[in-house]
């Protein structure tokens, strides 16, 4: 571990081989790996197709080289996944992985988010894990299989819109944390008993990854059910039926209500004012 405990390094030294074609007597080369310890992971701003490739993060010079992506699947058997932009309902389960290359360390989520739009700090956010940990409680709407036990993550949720009419894509973002193999401090207590004892960490923005959106199926505008030649069934006049008689009898019984408040307000008023003469008489 770096000094900060931002950083994963590697250090290694190669010594040379005695041969006559090194003059030198000796010669160690000493070489570092350094690895950043947090990544965010987001869903990429992509239209038409998800790209499921994994993507490595190129860093500085003395960095190495691996990569971290967020797959998603069709089912929990986490073997079908999606190639192309999801539309799903609202009853419809989302299934996550989000795992390394190399897979030698254990990824553990920090914090996973959802955005209307890809861009990933907008003012609409809705957080579902904090602290590593799930923020609902009914685990029919979210549940985390595996965080900080391995090279991978995996947890589904429920699919959900936002509030807002112009708001059909979904995007998923996730802070991810790198820790060393066999890492208990990488393994997350969820239990409620200690949900006062999670610190919350500050996790860098840097070193991006993307995927694309999930789209919400839209069911508002869905076409009546015709049968095979193209006419809507026996059910569809039976109703229509039933509507034009109703209007029918409601503006007969309106027209009459008009015509009985026609005379009510004259008779009405006669009354008021032959209170009041009666009033004066008995005054005087």
């Amino acid at each position: 571990w770096s000094p900060m405990n931002t950083h994963i390094m590697f250090i290694n030294t190669i010594h040379n081989n005695l041969s006559d074609v090194i003059t030198r007597n000796y010669i160690n080369i000493t070489f570092v790996c350094r690895y950043p310890i947090n990544y965010m992971v987001q869903q990429p701003n992509g239209r038409n197709m998800i790209r499921v490739d994994v993507r490595s993060i190129t860093l500085n010079t003395e960095d190495g080289n691996f990569s971290v992506s967020m797959l998603l699947y069709k089912d929990e058997a986490f073997k079908d996944r999606w190639t192309t932009v999801p539309s799903l309902s609202l009853d419809d389960d989302i299934f996550v992985k989000v795992f390394m290359i190399p897979a030698h360390l254990t990824l553990r989520l920090e914090r996973c988010w959802a955005t209307p739009t890809s861009h990933p700090f907008g003012n609409i956010q809705y957080t579902f894990i904090r602290d590593s940990c799930p923020v609902l409680t009914n685990k029919q709407t979210l549940s985390v299989l595996r965080n900080g036990e391995g090279p991978e993550a995996t947890f589904r949720i429920q699919m959900f819109k936002f509030v807002g009419s112009s708001y059909t894509d979904v995007f998923l973002h996730c802070n991810v944390q790198i820790c060393h193999s066999g890492q208990s401090v990488c393994q997350p207590n969820c239990s409620v008993e200690d949900g006062f004892m999670r610190i919350r960490r500050d996790i860098p923005l840097s070193h991006t990854v993307s995927y694309g959106p999930i789209r919400r199926l839209v069911t508002d505008n869905v076409q009546p059910n015709l049968n095979s030649s193209g006419v809507p069934p026996v059910e569809t006049f039976v109703l229509g039926g039933l509507l034009v008689i109703l209007i029918l009898v409601t503006g007969v019984f309106g027209r009459l209500w008009l015509r009985s408040r026609r005379f009510y307000p004259a008779r009405e008023a006669q009354l008021t004012l032959s209170n009041i003469h009666h009033i004066s008489e008995v005054a005087s």
